[in-house]
């Protein structure tokens, strides 16, 4: 089992859902991210107090079999080519074991 991460521009969620689903790679967990770069930042001003400003991205996680992670990563490109954006940042991490995590019990009312 592998975890691959993409962080993407949130057009481009779209185009990736569209490329995985074609290439029939299973569910995919999205959630919104601020990318902040030290070098390129800017900042912004709200009554007088300067702050950073970031880049709103989406991150992408998918749980995929060994057999998966390589069809999973071309659909992935296949994705964010397809938009015609070229910054993305993509990380294939090995994963030993899969647990699932059940929330805290509910007690009966």
């Amino acid at each position: 089992m592998h975890k691959i991460e993409v962080v993407v521009q949130p057009d481009c969620v779209s185009a990736v859902s569209e490329a995985l689903r074609r290439a029939k790679i299973g569910p995919f967990r999205a959630s919104q991210v601020t990318m902040f770069d030290p070098s390129q930042v800017a900042d912004g001003s709200y009554r007088g107090a300067s702050y950073p400003i970031g880049r709103e991205r989406v991150k992408l996680e998918l749980i995929v079999a060994e057999y998966d992670v390589e069809p999973a990563v071309d659909a992935i490109r296949k994705g964010v080519e397809t938009f015609g954006r070229g910054e993305t940042d993509l990380v294939v991490l090995p994963v030993e074991v899969v647990l699932p995590v059940e929330g805290p019990a509910r007690r009966p009312r």
